[in-house]
């Protein structure tokens, strides 16, 4: 519990913020535990594991004849940019459904 109490608050600055650090695959870890297992989401998390679970599957390109390392190593670069936007957007995303579903909650909307 400790280790998600102080992973959290770095995970949501990277989230919400500018700042464009990778998120490593630790804080994917965690953050797929913390959906899992409803401790911050409050049961609105798991219906977004399937998301993460799918980016993980990403398949880079390899290199041939028709094909140049160079452009094996932009689109490699193109797919992890792509993959640190998606984490971000699925994280907000629950987080802003918790957020929604507790207001329902406490104020009967």
């Amino acid at each position: 519990m400790t280790k998600i109490k102080t992973g959290f608050r770095p995970l949501f600055d990277k989230m919400v913020g500018t700042n464009l650090t990778p998120i490593t695959e630790e804080e994917v870890e965690l953050l797929m535990f913390m959906l899992r297992s409803d401790i911050i989401f409050d049961g609105t998390g798991q219906q977004y594991l399937p998301m993460l679970e799918a980016l993980e599957q990403a398949v880079p390109l390899e290199s041939t004849d028709e094909i140049s390392q160079e452009l094996v190593d932009q689109d490699t670069q193109r797919q992890e940019q792509d993959r640190q936007m998606q984490i971000r957007t699925v994280f907000l995303t629950a987080m802003k459904e918790s957020m929604l579903q507790e207001l329902k909650v406490r104020y009967g909307i």
